[in-house]
Order: structure tokens, then sequence, then C-alpha cells
């Protein structure tokens, strides 16, 4: 898993490359949660995220619900179709703005 952070002033860019999983979820979600003061709105690029597990659905929900507790936005852009059947499958999409 590699991510690339691009900061522009207040709204944050991280574009998530690879896969989250078990093995990574918790380094993942300790790195989203640190974004969350930074910024009033983040983006997370994942057009180059091939796969997110159960673990990674619960990062996601953390750094949302941090968001939403500032009042952030939390954006999900780039989603490949093997994620998005992902969070449809789970209910997800109700957490992201999707461009």
């Amino acid at each position: 898993m590699d991510m690339n952070l691009i900061k522009h002033g207040t709204e944050g860019e991280l574009h998530l490359i690879g896969y989250i999983d078990a093995t990574n979820s918790q380094e993942v979600e300790n790195i989203l949660v640190s974004l969350v003061p930074q910024f009033d709105t983040l983006v997370l690029d994942m057009g180059k995220l091939e796969y997110v597990s159960s673990a990674g659905l619960r990062a996601f929900r953390h750094v949302y619900m941090d968001m939403r507790q500032k009042h952030g936005v939390l954006i999900a852009r780039n989603v490949s179709k093997a994620v998005m059947e992902v969070f449809e499958i789970t209910g997800f999409t109700r957490l992201f703005k999707f461009e």
C-alpha cells in the first residue's frame, strides 16, 4: 500500500495505491485519522486502489465519522469498479461524496 498526499490549502488529496486489507488497515486508518485535523475537505483518490477488505472499510468509516464530527467533507474520487462494488454492497456509498 502506498499513499501520496497533495495539499491544496484546507483540502487534502490522498492518493491510495494498492490494497487495503487486514495487514495494513490499521496503518492506513492512523494516517487517515491524522489528516482530519489538518483539512476541511479530504479527497481520497482511489484510482489506483485495487482492493479494500472489511478491515479497510473500518478505516474509512472511522475517518468519515471524524470528518463528520468536525463538519468536514469526505470525497471519494476515481473509485474503481471493484472497490465501488464493495462500497455498494456494504452501504458505504452513503459515507462519501463521489467524484
